[in-house]
């Protein structure tokens, strides 16, 4: 008997973030802070309690020298008076401690000169007062296309009633520490924040996208997107690159820091003599410190300009902050990191142009985690999760000089800084983005098998796109193999990996990968136009085609057989299917089996006897062993090493081959159950899930009332079906 023919279509709707923040921790700050209220009690963090995890696990861990002697206190034991915020936030508020956090301190010193964006990190209403304090405090961070409010007590790390992280210039103010403390426990702990990059807080605080400018390379625009930047209210740093790991924060003669952020808080132009000169401030976050060189606070330069401009530029205090010439800037400093805002943070008028698209998804060991072109001793490339973008229109010659779409492509691995106790770090990350020629895209009839993701702004608008025509796994990865990116990144351990393209209207296939292969890691990809555009996952059709059976090998001689082993009712049980199978595969079969197992036997009756009464019919034995005859020449064809296995990678390979198009969470829901540790399938395992795949796709065919050939139904129906059966 043939298998059925049937397609399972998954209705999806698309997502939409909820409209307030997620409490973090399921910590309700309003509800905690009630509660405290209401004991006469000061809150204590469960989730990030003052103990000694919550500061590290190796430089800062329990027995390292730097934690010895450190106490946890409230403000109130370190000074008399504390306040949460004193005459403002501002830039000067933050001052590094004994923690390499210098990314995410000089990233908020940026914030505070956009206070609309630092009243979303630090929501208004919390202070130190009587009758409000109840020593909790919460705080706001986008974490993956999602707001989250984190929750902490305001027991800090001091040594000698000091606090030995940040700090600010006014020592009674601790609304910078406390925010430090909050991302510390987003991150898993303070040492997990030691070392990274401006952007990854920008992005934190904001939601927007990062990208990197080398400034090593030719850019005649680069002070003129600067000034742009800092008009659209974009966040702004540059660092030096050490090259090794003693110059970290060594100084070089002229004042500045390697290895250490700055933020870029303001650009002037001035002409002098005839000449123009573009200078840029910037600020280190240690509130000391500074550029020596030309415009630095004492340089006699400033002497040349008219007092009432001299007045309102210099300033001649060490507070970290100074001026510096452009070209100083790109001779020092090695690298500039911009974060734009996105439309929900912009106001109205200032948002219109982007049109966003967000997917989060996983690389899966032995899936999808196939690792860049080349990085391993297969081909695996074609397994990584890939996404189908249409531009559809070019932008207004008023909006650029040079046809075509602007496109940025954000790729942020997630949760990573959270595993550094763990041993681990950050991946090599990239993506590739290819053209589709027009013979690969069909047409929109095929759109209801789509997995579609909203485009923002706006949780009602819904965009549909075409799909890529290679259902079969073997085509799509040859098509893959012939093909090369128009635009790519190269695989850097960061959590975001951004790039800026100018690309022609068109339809593009767009795969994000680790640098290696059986590197697992959830992601998020976010795409931002300028001109509409239509984005979705591409992923297999789910369905089975129907094949004839080819006749049994010595048909007469099984059947004979099997009569003999029967009982009067003529059927056979599991014990007797071992024997027969057994029998088979000691005289015919070419496999490298020990033989199959009573428990696999018992399930090949359960999931082939139609009567459900223990024992197979003689037309279900034969059927059944036509089946087994076909599939170990398969598994044979695939086992190219005759190890007797085949690899987890190779089984969207085989199941296309054996007639099962699966979609990718079924895919791994499948190979999880039947592969080893070592990720390889063995023929029992095989045949175990050959069984189980035709089981699901029976009763797929069960709820085609109507015999259409095709059914529906939702996400959560058909994983229920499918991992059930």
């Amino acid at each position: 008997m043939a298998s059925p023919s049937i397609t399972v279509r998954v209705v999806r709707q698309p997502g939409t973030a909820p409209a307030r923040p997620l409490p973090y921790c399921g910590q309700e700050y309003e509800v905690l802070k009630q509660q405290c209220q209401q004991r006469q009690r000061l809150f204590r963090d469960p989730f990030f309690d003052a103990v000694p995890s919550s500061l590290g696990y190796l430089e800062l861990g329990p027995w390292a020298t730097a934690t010895r002697g450190l106490e946890w206190r409230r403000p109130q034991e370190i000074c008399r008076s504390p306040k949460f915020i004193r005459e403002g936030m501002s830039r000067t508020d933050v001052e590094q401690g004994q923690l390499g956090n210098c990314w995410f301190l000089a990233a908020a010193a940026s914030l505070t000169l956009y206070p609309r964006l630092m009243q979303r990190v630090v929501p208004r209403g919390q202070s130190f007062a009587q009758g409000d304090y109840a020593g909790i405090f919460h705080f706001q961070f986008w974490q993956y296309g999602q707001w989250v409010d984190v929750v902490v007590d305001d027991r800090l790390p001091v040594k000698d009633r000091k606090l030995v992280f940040v700090r600010s210039h006014q020592r009674d103010e601790f609304w910078m520490p406390l925010l430090e403390k909050a991302y510390a426990k987003l991150n898993g702990s303070y040492e997990a924040m030691s070392g990274g990059y401006m952007n990854e807080a920008f992005v934190d605080f904001t939601g927007g996208v990062g990208e990197s400018y080398p400034l090593k390379l030719p850019n005649p625009e680069l002070f003129q997107t600067i000034r742009a930047a800092l008009q659209t209210r974009s966040l702004m740093g540059a660092h030096i690159k050490i090259t090794q790991q003693e110059d970290m924060e060594a100084q070089t003669p002229e004042g500045l820091v390697k290895g250490h952020a700055y933020s870029i808080t303001g650009v002037r132009t001035l002409h002098l003599s005839g000449r123009e000169l573009k200078l840029l401030r910037l600020r280190n976050p240690w509130g000391q410190t500074e550029w020596t060189g030309r415009w630095s606070d004492h340089s006699p330069l400033w002497e040349s300009l008219d007092l009432q401009l001299q007045a309102s530029l210099r300033v001649k205090k060490e507070d970290g902050e100074f001026w510096m010439q452009m070209a100083d800037f790109l001779r020092y400093f090695d690298a500039l990191e911009i974060c734009s805002l996105t439309p929900d943070l912009l106001e109205e008028e200032e948002g219109r142009g982007w049109n966003v698209s967000s997917v989060q998804d996983r690389w899966s060991i032995g899936l999808t985690a196939g690792g860049c072109r080349s990085s391993g001793p297969y081909d695996s490339f074609w397994l990584n999760p890939q996404y189908h973008l249409r531009l559809r229109e070019t932008e207004a010659p008023a909006q650029s000089l040079e046809p075509g779409c602007t496109l940025l492509v954000s790729l942020m691995q997630m949760d990573r800084r959270r595993s550094k106790r763990l041993g681990k770090d950050f991946l090599p990350i990239g993506f590739e983005i290819l053209k589709m020629p027009q013979e690969v895209t069909v047409s929109r009839a095929r759109l209801r098998q789509l997995r579609p993701y909203a485009a923002t702004p706006g949780p009602a608008v819904k965009t549909w796109v075409g799909y890529l025509a290679l259902q079969n796994a073997a085509a799509r990865r040859a098509w893959l193999q012939s093909r090369r990116a128009e635009v790519w990144t190269a695989y850097v351990p960061m959590r975001d990996v951004t790039g800026r393209y100018k690309l022609p209207p068109g339809d593009y296939l767009l795969i994000p990968s680790t640098g290696y292969p059986l590197q697992e890691s959830d992601f998020t990809l976010r795409i931002f136009t300028t001109t509409p555009h239509e984005f979705s996952e591409i992923d297999d059709e789910i369905r089975i085609e129907s094949r004839p059976l080819q006749a049994i090998a010595n048909e007469e001689a099984m059947e004979r057989a099997v009569l003999a082993q029967a009982g009067l009712d003529k059927q056979i049980d599991a014990a007797g299917l071992q024997d027969n199978l057994n029998s088979y595969l000691a005289n015919q079969s070419r496999l490298k089996l020990d033989g199959f197992g009573l428990e696999l036997c018992q399930k090949l009756v359960q999931h082939c006897n139609c009567s459900q009464m223990g024992k197979l019919t003689l037309p279900e034995f034969k059927d059944l062993c036509s089946k087994i005859q076909a599939w170990e020449a398969l598994f044979l064809e695939y086992d190219t090493d005759l190890s007797g296995t085949i690899n987890i990678h190779e089984i969207p390979l085989v199941l296309d081959a054996a007639g099962f198009h699966l979609n990718r969470s079924l895919q791994e829901a499948i190979t999880r159950r039947y592969c080893d540790r070592s990720l390889l399938i063995d023929f029992n395992n095989f045949l175990a899930c050959m069984v189980q795949l035709e089981a699901i796709f029976r009763q797929c065919k069960e709820h085609d009332k109507a015999s259409t050939g095709t059914i529906s139904m939702t996400q959560e129906q058909w994983l229920e079906l499918a991992t059930l059966t």
